[in-house]
């Protein structure tokens, strides 16, 4: 009989953290990338420069801070300093700092000492890690596997634990336990300011945590990491809602976007909408050239041009006005960029801004003539309409094409 394929196994994803995500520049990142942006003459579309900072996880920290609960108040998250790592206890945070960063915290210095005495035929042994407990009626039996459960198996009962030692009767096991026990080890605490020993790991960890609490773990309602230290979380939850915020902020990053726009504006840079309502970003302020009298014949067959045919690169301009002068064609066009009334986007494309709209004429009033039939009297108590005003003319450089990006 033919033995069917057992079916493939879904994997699920796991449910994301209630956490509330924002994606945030890094300062010194960012100021370099000021510093660039104010040395050029090009306009950035306001949405790739906030994916270039998403780009890479060195350009941005995040804000994290768990959803409010139905009384309006944020529980706490805990942050292990070492490596950024959050977490929902300050317990759970501990355990980690002291597991993966031990060797920052404390030295363990081996002493001899006698060795146990007596003729031990076998020895307890973990079957899930190894580690040789000794006989099981050596006095410090009961403690030692107590500890080994606390510090490595805690996520199993007890009881299941137990069940999992196994009675080895190998003369090299028993040989190497009681090599174990000929030595001793003090654990000395590298953060006090003078040496301080302790015979126990957990003793060590006791103090750090009662006297250094402060160096090793920190807590608020709102926490800040970097986007290097967001790739390596441990807690699942937390990783799959940064995960979900990542793609989500990626394909449209509307609120990086409005960071970026507050941090730039003070520094001087101008905003307009261009093509489709695209927000763009330039030093530059975009300005019109309200009339073309007065300038050079070669300025004027540029702005013209441009006006004719939006998005042009330089080379497209300078083939269709057949240049003789190049180093004066380059010139002018340098001018016109940093006047503003050529904006030369990041891609090239160039982009001169249109005609002002003429301003509508005002109704010319009717001469009154004898042939012209005379108003009628209002009625009594008929309040008389007042003439509506004319429109008025726009003034200054803005217009639909060049404003500042809603709020």
């Amino acid at each position: 009989m033919e033995r069917r394929p057992a079916p493939p196994i879904e994997r699920r994803p796991p449910a994301p953290a209630n956490v509330e995500i924002s994606f945030l520049p890094e300062e010194k990142g960012l100021a370099a990338m000021i510093e660039t942006m104010k040395h050029s003459p090009r306009a950035y579309a306001l949405f790739d420069v906030a994916k270039l900072i998403l780009n890479k996880p060195e350009r941005h920290v995040l804000k994290l801070a768990l959803k409010p609960g139905a009384d309006g108040t944020r529980a706490p998250l805990f942050l292990a300093l070492a490596d950024e790592t959050v977490f929902q206890s300050k317990d759970e945070a501990l355990r980690h700092v002291f597991r993966r960063h031990a060797d920052k915290l404390c030295r363990a210095e081996k002493k001899p000492c006698d060795p146990p005495k007596g003729n031990f035929a076998s020895v307890n042994r973990c079957s899930i890690t190894g580690e040789i407990f000794g006989p099981s009626n050596y006095h410090d039996y009961q403690a030692t596997i107590v500890r080994f459960h606390q510090r490595r198996l805690r996520h199993m009962s007890f009881d299941e634990f137990r069940s999992r030692i196994q009675t080895v009767k190998d003369e090299a096991v028993v040989k190497q336990w009681v090599e174990s026990k000929s030595f001793v080890t003090e654990f000395h605490c590298l953060l006090c300011p003078e040496p301080k020993a302790f015979a126990s790991r957990e003793e060590v960890e006791k103090h750090l945590a009662e006297t250094h609490l402060d160096a090793l773990v920190t807590s608020n309602t709102e926490l800040q990491i970097s986007g290097v230290a967001s790739r390596q979380q441990t807690w699942v939850a937390l990783s799959e809602a940064l995960r979900i915020a990542f793609v989500s902020e990626w394909r449209f990053p509307l609120r990086s976007a409005q960071t970026l726009s507050d941090r730039l504006r003070p520094d001087g840079f101008h905003f307009f909408k261009h093509r489709k309502g695209v927000t763009y970003v330039s030093h530059i302020k975009p300005k019109r050239v309200e009339s073309l009298d007065g300038l050079s014949d070669q300025i004027q067959k540029i702005i013209t041009f441009l006006r004719a045919h939006p998005d042009s690169v330089r080379k497209q301009l300078a083939d269709n006005l057949q240049i003789a002068d190049q180093d004066r064609f380059m010139a002018d066009l340098h001018w016109l960029i940093m006047e503003g009334s050529v904006v030369e986007f990041a891609d090239g494309r160039l982009w001169a801004l249109e005609n002002k709209p003429p301003a509508e004429a005002k109704p010319e009033s009717k001469p009154e003539t004898e042939l012209a039939p005379p108003d009628p009297a209002p009625a009594p108590d008929t309040p008389v309409k007042e003439a509506a005003p004319a429109p008025p003319v726009s003034e200054g450089t803005e217009d639909a094409s060049v404003a500042p990006p809603a709020s």
